[in-house]
């Protein structure tokens, strides 16, 4: 059967095989020179220095690029996977800033003059203790008093900054959608009728206690996705799979949150999501597979 790959893929992060003789027979440069052999930088193996890591025959190598190392008939998919379960814990957080007068009357400026002081838990306490008033306890409940700030990062990666104000952070155990609305609904009036402070926005973040058996179903998903798709195109291709391919997860992985965690990407917000009051409350996560499969 003639080779045959069928590239699903346009990027990814595979592993394959190859050797300084496989070079030689790609006819890629002399012994003396360094030799790129489909997107890998190789030593040639009589120029390698002690403490180097010398690459034998049939050694797995990294590669970023097609077509792979190996001649063999393959083709490659993406298994996509999701997986979602009830919260088992909430945290809401709302947002304030320092409510100043939009306009001064003229000739008055020296009577309306601010001089930007920060919120303080003064501020807060009356939607506290609205929040306290509609059984929320003490214990679920913190005030944040947040300084500005700002963080430059290195080009191309965005600089961040805070303008700074005050957090109220509820966090609830088995929440439900009737109780979150519930405590915004509270939070939301209480501070309609302050005249020193504004509620910006009103995030929420939900966790779960065993995130690894979320993280395991995700992965199920995405292997049955996976298989879906091969088979769906051998078939099309009238080909048959064999039945142990190889896998991979993408690179980009690791910069993506999971289920209770953050994402790594430096410019990455650090913030909740905005409270939607028709969301499920749940939390949700999304893994892919990259699968390899030679066919026959």
């Amino acid at each position: 059967m003639p080779s045959l790959v069928v590239a699903v893929m346009v990027t990814g992060l595979w592993t394959g095989t190859t050797s300084i003789s496989r070079a030689n027979e790609l006819g890629v440069g002399s012994t003396k020179e360094r030799l790129e052999v489909k997107g890998l930088m190789l030593q040639p193996e009589e120029n390698l220095s002690q403490g180097a890591s010398h690459v034998m025959k049939g050694e797995p190598i990294a590669q970023l690029f097609y077509p792979p190392v190996s001649d063999d008939p393959t083709f490659r998919v993406v298994g996509r996977g999701k997986a979602s379960q009830p919260a088992d814990k909430a945290t809401l957080l709302f947002k304030f800033t320092p409510d100043y007068p939009d306009e001064m009357p003229e000739g008055t400026l020296s009577d309306f003059e601010t001089t930007d002081e920060p919120l303080n838990k003064k501020n807060l306490q009356p939607i506290v203790d609205a929040l306290v008033k509609i059984g929320v306890t003490a214990d679920e409940i913190e005030v944040k008093i947040i300084k500005p700030s700002t963080s430059a990062l290195p080009f191309p990666f965005p600089s961040t900054s805070s303008e700074g104000g005050g957090e109220v952070v509820v966090t609830l155990s088995q929440p439900n959608r009737d109780r979150l609305e519930e405590i915004v609904t509270a939070a939301t009036k209480a501070a309609d009728k302050q005249k020193d402070i504004l509620l910006e926005n009103v995030k929420v973040q939900y966790s779960v206690n065993d995130c690894q058996a979320l993280e395991r179903a995700a992965y199920q998903s995405a292997v049955e996705d996976g298989q879906n798709r091969a088979n769906s195109i051998a078939a099309a291709l009238g080909t048959e799979v064999k039945r142990v391919p190889s896998v991979a997860e993408p690179f980009y992985g690791i910069f993506l949150p999971g289920c209770n965690s953050k994402g790594s990407l430096p410019f990455a917000s650090k913030e909740a999501s905005a409270y939607d009051p028709n969301a499920p409350v749940a939390v949700e996560i999304s893994k892919d597979i990259f699968f390899t499969y030679r066919v026959r």
